[in-house]
């Protein structure tokens, strides 16, 4: 049998402390750990690495987490079933019609690490083989 690959995650969030917490936390448990402060940065770390799991604030500077969704369905459809969306922000309508529209998981800020661990593992059961890597990292 083939040994198995590092699941990649991309942490795209604009408050340090979050990323530094949330990143340490995924590393210790065996996940590689890219960030990006906004949605501009997610989009060039994507032309340079493939991500398993896409980690997604939607309120930030520069290009935020509902138009880097509307960017990525275009530029790579295939990685939309991989974005897991994080938000403190539940009660501005246009965050929860975007929610509700896009299909995707998402969670509230503050939550456990429990609740986010159980969150990515469900999007790595879920996921479809990726053609540039030629076999599923869920497995």
């Amino acid at each position: 049998m083939a040994p198995r690959t590092a699941v990649t995650i991309l942490v795209i969030d604009d408050t340090p402390a979050f990323v530094r917490g949330l990143s340490a936390l995924l590393r210790r448990d065996g996940f590689l750990v890219d960030t990006a402060a906004h949605g501009q940065l997610a989009l060039a770390r994507l032309h340079e690495r493939h991500y398993d799991v896409i980690l997604c604030d939607c309120h930030m500077p520069a290009l935020d987490g509902l138009t880097f969704y509307a960017i990525l369905a275009r530029q790579y459809p295939h990685l939309r079933q991989r974005v897991l969306f994080l938000t403190a922000d539940t009660l501005h309508a246009t965050t929860v019609t975007f929610l509700e529209q896009s299909g995707q998981p998402w969670l509230h800020k503050p939550c456990t690490s429990a609740v986010i661990r159980s969150a990515i593992a469900h999007i790595l059961q879920r996921i479809t083989p990726d053609p540039q890597r030629g076999t599923s990292i869920a497995g």
